[in-house]
């Protein structure tokens, strides 16, 4: 086998695996309104307490408390936390809680050393917080009237301590559109979603628009201030529950709960510059492959193929074209899914392109200034220095 031909089928049998393990998890997790119906002989689910943790989100805020105040739950609190909002976020959700008893609103004026913003608000609403289910979303995530109650009616008959689910995205332009694709398949075929439920596999997951937690399970691995100093919290919680011996799961919830992200590719960028290093867990070497890889996977089939067939090598240049078809599979299946145009999958290699090159400025900036999150920039050997440990959970179950 020539040098080429085996760059060629090392880059085919890659880019197969990734296609299977993104649609074997599109078929294998659960959607969240596949929940089955209540039955006759199950109690009522429990008071659960929503916590909002926001800063700064006055576009979005209104029609976001709205949809949780309109849930069909029946026993419910929101609790908003307005974290030192700039603009006129805790006017709105004033302005709301004096129409629903339900709704409270808590100021955070400061933000403690050792804590990021969001991380702390979080803790000071559970800390507040009455019930025995805690949800925990963002000040700009809209639910369906039944998100809620399908997802606390799994988490019971699972006898789950965790449970997240992935929002549907809302973007526009294609560049955008594509880039948040190339960051699905990223996180689809590296994290094995279907095996979160597994309580004996390591895999996890947690989602900052979705999370609800037994109250009892958040306080015993320490809660927020377990994640105080991790830009990436909610996936760090996923990490912790699965470490403590708790038990997680994770469902689709695309239809069910939306969630408004970037409005242009240099606001994704930017927006990822504090979550793609951490999500390497601080570690360049990991940072630099991955970068290199999906480089390497990105571009070498469209360069190589036709380079390859014009000097006469024929079979690398046709493994590489495979490859090229390969990478389209797992793109068509998250397109179907985000109801994205079909042609956006055209655009997969530039989009890897572009996440390769966030991930390289994340790591680059985490390394030069820290990184800043609703407050001053945390240096890099702080925030390495902030593991995630177990806590002491409840044992496998």
């Amino acid at each position: 086998m020539t040098f080429p031909l085996a760059l060629a089928a090392v880059t085919l049998v890659v880019w197969a695996g990734i296609a299977l393990t993104v649609i074997y998890s599109e078929l294998k997790v659960l959607r969240l309104e596949e929940v089955a119906p209540p039955r006759a002989d199950e109690p009522p689910p429990p008071r659960l307490s929503v916590i909002v943790a926001a800063r700064n989100e006055e576009r979005s805020v209104e029609p976001a408390l709205r949809s949780l105040l309109a849930l069909r739950y029946p026993d419910l609190e929101v609790i908003f936390v307005n974290d030192r909002s700039e603009d006129r976020t805790g006017a709105i959700a004033g302005r709301l809680a004096g129409e629903d008893a339900r709704l409270s609103v808590l100021e955070v004026k400061e933000l403690p050393a050792g804590w990021f913003g969001k991380n702390h608000a979080a803790q000071r609403g559970a800390d507040a917080a009455v019930g025995e289910l805690l949800l925990f979303t963002d000040g700009d995530i809209r639910f369906a009237p039944e998100a809620v109650a399908l997802g606390v009616r799994h988490l019971m008959r699972e006898r789950l301590d965790h449970l997240s689910a992935g929002p549907g995205i809302v973007v526009s332009g294609r560049m955008l559109r594509a880039s948040m694709m190339a960051l699905r398949l990223c996180i689809s075929a590296t994290l094995r979603l279907w095996k979160v439920r597994d309580p004996r596999s390591s895999a996890f997951m947690g989602v900052g628009a979705y999370t609800i937690m037994r109250a009892d399970a958040y306080r015993a691995i320490g809660g927020h201030r377990s994640v105080a100093l991790r830009p990436d919290e909610d996936l760090r919680m996923g990490q912790l529950v699965k470490t403590s011996g708790l038990r997680s799961d994770f469902l689709n919830g695309e239809a069910m709960i939306s969630c408004p992200w970037y409005d242009s590719l240099g606001g994704f960028i930017r927006g990822t510059e504090k979550n793609l290093f951490a999500a390497r867990n601080y570690r360049l070497s990991e940072a630099l492959v991955a970068s290199a890889g999906l480089l390497w996977l990105a571009i070498a089939p469209i360069v190589l193929a036709p380079l390859l067939w014009a000097t006469g090598e024929i079979a690398p240049a046709a493994v590489f074209a495979a490859s090229l078809l390969a990478s389209w599979l797992p793109a068509m299946t998250v397109l179907r899914d985000d109801a994205y145009p079909w042609w956006t999958g055209l655009l997969l290699p530039l989009a890897i392109v572009i996440v390769a090159y966030a991930l390289l400025r994340s790591t680059i900036l985490a390394m030069v200034r820290g990184v800043e999150w609703g407050g001053p920039p945390v240096p890099l050997s702080e925030l390495r220095a902030a593991r995630v440990r177990p806590g002491r959970g409840r044992g496998k179950q």
